[in-house]
């Protein structure tokens, strides 16, 4: 009888929690940087002194997006998972994390991420000012994906840190030409202004869509509401005549959101607030047929401040969807996220 005796070579439990300890050290370390990198990527670009704001932007957004990324990578699958194989000193660069993380390359927020890091590759002296009016709408998404993705993937509340208000970027608007730009810059700075333009809002499936491009605007109108972020009133006794106008307005300017849109943002203002929908009883998410009964119940394909039929004579409808749609829906439920349903389906019934 032969007994083979075969040496294991056994990581101790101890062993293993000092590993397990290293690793979370180095997560909280990363998180830890990647917060204060992306906080002072905002402090740069709200700082109204800076010319050239939009480079130190783009890079502490880049060494952000790169330590979250490599933090969600050591959590998930351990320290070597930021290690490229082949060689042992040398972390894995943004792009690389971008690939093992988001895996699909034709997400928005992807494709964002490769505008923004292209921008930071771009030789300083080829970025010039105007170059604020080309990828403000790109880096405001960079700004609020970065936000949603810290806390998905490590339970990060940035809003723990600035307050919600500081996520909007303040944008400084250029009405110059690109024949004013000729006279300005060389032609080698023109070239690649002109290919930066044409390169942000490339496909059609990308134009409106919030996590690939996205900018706020002030907008003023007449409302007998009373919880206006500003109100103001017309005195007939004060120093400055007012008048009020009535201006033609784009219609993908004011409807720019397609369904899966509305949903998508509904849904995520949800779950960002903790507010949880119910049919039932049971948990709901806020999905197409949701929104359909919104639609339905309250008429807003027929109602201008909601919606547009974009189709064409001789075409099935097909509806665009304003911002107040979504403002004005998110309301409804957060009022009452247990019985909305219910009351809608009852409604419907009555109607």
């Amino acid at each position: 009888m032969f007994v083979i005796a075969l040496h294991l070579s056994c990581t101790s439990a101890a062993d293993w929690n000092k590993m397990n300890n290293i690793d979370s050290l180095t997560v909280q370390r990363l998180c830890d940087k990647s917060q204060e990198a992306f906080i002072l990527s905002i402090e740069l670009y709200n700082r109204p002194t800076l010319k050239y704001r939009v480079e130190g932007c783009a890079f502490f957004l880049c060494n952000a997006w790169e330590l979250l990324l490599k933090a969600y990578l050591v959590q998930r699958d351990g320290n070597r998972a930021i290690y490229y194989s082949d060689k042992a000193d040398r972390t894995l660069s943004l792009e690389d994390c971008v690939k093992k993380v988001f895996t699909n390359d034709k997400d928005p927020l992807r494709r964002n991420l490769s505008k923004v890091i292209d921008l930071r590759n771009t030789s300083t002296h080829f970025v010039v000012q105007e170059y604020e009016g080309i990828y403000a709408p790109i880096l405001q998404a960079c700004v609020e994906n970065y936000d949603e993705k810290a806390r998905e993937l490590m339970g990060i509340e940035i809003s723990d840190r600035i307050p919600e208000n500081y996520l909007v970027l303040s944008v400084r608007r250029s009405d110059a030409t690109i024949e004013e730009c000729r006279a300005r810059y060389s032609p080698e700075v023109i070239s690649r202004m002109i290919d930066a333009r044409s390169g942000v809002l490339t496909s059609a499936d990308e134009e409106g869509n919030r996590r690939y491009a996205h900018t706020y605007t002030t907008e003023l109108r007449l409302t007998k509401k009373k919880d206006a972020d500003l109100s103001v009133r017309i005195d007939k006794n004060g120093n400055a005549p007012v008048s009020i106008i009535k201006q033609l307005v784009k219609p993908e300017d004011k409807y720019p959101y397609r369904t899966n849109y509305v949903v998508e943002e509904i849904q995520r203002k949800l779950s960002t607030n903790n507010i949880q929908l119910k049919r039932n009883g049971c948990p709901q998410e806020f999905n197409s047929w949701v929104f359909n009964l919104f639609i339905k119940m309250y008429g807003m394909k027929d109602d201008p401040r909601y919606s547009i039929n974009t189709s064409m004579k001789g075409e099935q409808p097909r509806y665009a969807y304003s911002q107040q749609a979504i403002d004005d829906i998110y309301e409804l439920v957060k009022q009452n996220p247990d019985g909305i349903i219910e009351d809608l389906r009852l409604k419907a019934t009555h109607k």
